[in-house]
């Protein structure tokens, strides 16, 4: 290197560092007398000149030669033009030489020479590359640009990588971007497409819509038989009820059911600012963007309140879309936005009120100061809005039997109740008609006739013959004695047979003897020509009456002539004692007892009450005693032959016995009277 330089030094075309310093030492000497005019370069561009050294391009004044002109650097050549920078070495080499002393001109061209020499020798191949690739890079932008700015040239070089490029553009993106960036033009597509080739697009949904269809219908199908099935169910006549009671068809009310109503989203909103303050949705149902559907619902209402109802109060309460529908509903700071599908019922709604209501009272102040921050929200306000989501009217209905069962059920229930109540009737008037008979058997005088009884529900019917009329009341009053809560219908005929009189006599006898066996009854009777003659005594009236009749009811007696005389029942026996004694008479040990016992064996239901007397003037205590005395005595004579102690009554009177006066002697005033009871 240091050869190559020296080199240049000899062809002077560098000037070594020593004169260049020993120039600018001159320069500064004179630079007060003289001041030269440099060359008019106003014309050049200050990049073609390049300071002849390192120190001379920190002076403000170019340096002077030794003639007292300044030393500038040598223009360079066109393809030196390009390069801004000169290359110098480390010891301060200029790329240009100094000017001759003799002035401007001098051997300048020369200098040129010997510059463009240099300049092929050290960069002449580079330039001629570097001008060729620049040349070729013009035409190639120029070839881009044109295909760039021309359609037809642009179509033609993106066209066979359009492919390529939404695979990748697909493989690189999001799901969400791909759908956003195609989806714009998707309809004008389809739509073209179906004006197109409809038979195409609609082979091509079949498959789909076809399935999706199927399923839907079946299922509302299904859901319509089931209805119908409930028919003559309580549901089928409650529906039917409701029917004419809301105006509406059944089938319009089977629709409804078979379109069950359901929540879908529940969104509580700010009224002013329209954020979302409580957000309640599905889990098996795709979400709804919430903050979308919240600024959609406050503009519209917005719109409504100000262009549509400019002026009033009122508030926008649903939008209906296809089989879906949204409620809204506004209170305080806040309004409620329900997602529904189906017809929402009045308990839905008094619900969705109430629900609301108890929101804005309890937690209306966080409501109202709400900026988009859940946590400040109280977590009863979510759960209140979840059990809105749990609607009651979802009920899962059990299986129910065909209608055709039912059906069968209705018929024989028609037949077998019926004919139940009739068996059940049936046995009752059975029953009542056997325990009349057997009443009316038991009478002896209706015994030995044919009576037959016959029922209905709630009468008893009674046939026969009798031979007098008191037969026939009397099987009537017996009827009645039976079935008290009976109507008695008495058929029977009573028919006057002429009696046998042997038979009516034997008769007689026997009804006489069987009277004689009531206590204190003792008659005899006589049947002559149809007429009984009585005669007799009897201790009661009701005995004579009894009498009477009994006589009067044999078959072939038409008439009752009675002389029985009703007399009480006496014992004619009295114990008499000695005076002031209470001891019983020897006498009166045998016979008078023998008689009061066979009296009382006679009439095992009669009672005795034995008095004693006593009759004293002076002393009414002391008589007292000694008549209790006496009857006491008498009792015990008496529990002594037998007779129960409890059928013995005793008592004691100080007055006079039946029948005796103060006339008579005394000794008929000390007895003991017997007196049945």
């Amino acid at each position: 290197m240091e050869n190559f330089l020296n080199l240049l030094v000899e062809l002077k075309i560098l000037t070594p560092p020593e004169q260049t310093k020993n120039a600018i030492d001159e320069f500064s000497l004179s630079s007060q007398e003289i001041t030269p005019q440099p060359p008019d370069i106003r014309g050049a561009s200050a990049d073609r000149y390049v300071p002849l050294t390192h120190e001379s391009q920190q002076n403000q004044s170019a340096p002077l030669s030794q003639e007292g002109k300044p030393d500038y650097c040598v223009p360079l050549s066109q393809e030196s033009q390009q390069n801004q920078s000169a290359p110098q070495d480390k010891g301060g080499w200029g790329v240009c030489a100094p000017l001759d002393k003799g002035g401007w001109g001098d051997h300048s061209e020369d200098k040129i020479a010997a510059l463009q020499t240099l300049q092929e020798l050290l960069i002449g191949d580079e330039l001629a590359q570097l001008q060729n690739l620049t040349n070729t890079i013009q035409q190639n932008l120029t070839k881009l640009e044109h295909q760039i700015y021309e359609p037809e040239e642009l179509i033609n070089l993106l066209l066979p990588w359009v492919t390529e490029l939404l695979k990748l553009k697909v493989a690189e993106s999001k799901q969400d971007e791909v759908a956003e960036a195609i989806a714009p033009t998707m309809g004008k597509a389809i739509k073209k497409q179906i004006e197109i080739e409809e038979d195409t697009v609609v082979d091509a949904l079949y498959p789909i819509i076809g399935s999706t269809i199927a399923k839907y219908m079946a299922e509302t199908i299904q859901s319509i038989n089931q209805k119908i099935e409930e028919t003559l169910s309580p549901e089928g006549i409650k529906r039917k009820i409701r029917a004419k009671v809301q105006g509406v068809s059944e089938a319009e009310l089977i629709l409804q059911e078979a379109l069950p109503f359901t929540v879908q989203a529940i969104f509580l909103i700010h009224k002013a600012s329209g954020l979302v303050i409580s957000d309640i949705q599905r889990s098996d149902t795709e979400r709804l963007e919430s903050e979308m559907v919240a600024g959609m619902l406050t503009a519209i209402r917005s719109f409504v309140n100000d262009c549509i109802t400019p002026g009033h109060t009122s508030e926008l309460d649903a939008i209906d879309y296809g089989t879906s529908k949204i409620i809204l509903e506004v209170a305080g700071y806040c309004y409620l936005a329900i997602v529904v599908q189906g017809k929402p019922s009045k308990t839905f709604i008094g619900k969705m009120r109430q629900t609301l209501g108890k929101i804005v009272k309890d937690y209306g102040e966080s409501i109202e100061k709400f900026d988009g921050d859940p946590e400040t929200i109280p977590s009863q306000v979510h759960t209140l809005l979840n059990n809105l989501q749990h609607n009651p009217q979802q009920k899962q209905h059990k299986n129910r039997p065909s209608p055709l069962l039912l059906l069968s059920l209705t018929a024989l229930s028609i037949i077998l109740i019926p004919w139940g109540i009739w068996q059940y009737r049936s046995g009752v008037i059975h029953a009542m008609e056997n325990k009349t008979s057997l009443a009316l058997a038991s009478a002896p005088e209706l015994a030995v006739y044919r009576l037959t009884v016959t029922g209905d529900y709630g009468t008893l019917k009674l046939t026969g013959r009798v031979p007098n009329q008191l037969l026939r009341l009397k099987a009537e009053q017996i009827a009645r004695n039976t079935a008290p809560k009976w109507l008695i219908d008495n058929q029977i005929l009573s028919v006057e047979v002429p009696a046998d009189p042997i038979l009516a006599t034997a008769e007689v006898k026997r009804v006489t003897q069987v009277l004689n066996q009531i206590d204190g009854t003792a008659i005899s009777a006589e049947y002559k020509d149809s007429q009984v003659f009585i005669l007799g005594s009897v201790s009661k009236i009701t005995d004579a009456k009894t009498v009477t009749q009994a006589f009067a009811q044999i078959p072939g007696v038409k008439s009752v002539t009675s002389a029985v005389r009703v007399q009480p029942l006496r014992i004619e026996v009295r114990f008499y004692f000695q005076g002031d004694s209470a001891t019983l008479l020897p006498k009166d040990l045998g016979y008078k007892l023998g008689q009061i016992k066979l009296f009382l064996n006679q009439h095992p239901m009669k009672r005795l009450r034995i008095i004693g007397y006593s009759y004293f003037t002076k002393s009414a205590i002391a008589a007292q005693k000694l008549a209790l005395d006496r009857s006491k005595a008498v009792q015990q004579a008496l529990i002594n032959q037998g007779i129960d102690p409890s059928r013995l009554q005793v008592i004691g009177k100080t007055t006079l016995p039946p029948g005796i006066d103060s006339s008579q002697p005394t000794w008929l005033r000390r007895c003991v009277v017997l007196e049945p009871i």
